[in-house]
């Protein structure tokens, strides 16, 4: 079956793949679904912090305060 994150995978291959992971866990692994999932969330930002040419906070860097830097830049 054709993954839901297969348009990813051009630019972003562990994206896909990560996405790709999650959606096979769905039904017969809760637990590493979720985990995948947060895994996705959290390279999606360390992403766009590198895109974005954004330093990670010094202190604390944390997934939370990542997101936090990231919305002062905007």
């Amino acid at each position: 079956m054709k993954s839901n994150y297969e348009f990813l995978s051009g630019h972003f291959p562990e994206l896909a793949m990560m996405g790709s992971l999650a959606e096979d866990y769905l039904y017969t692994d809760g637990n590493s679904c979720i985990i995948k999932l947060g895994l996705f969330g959290e390279t999606i930002v360390n992403l766009m912090m590198e895109l974005d040419d954004v330093q990670p906070p010094i202190v604390e860097n944390t997934h939370a305060n990542r997101i936090k830097t990231l919305k002062k830049k905007v």
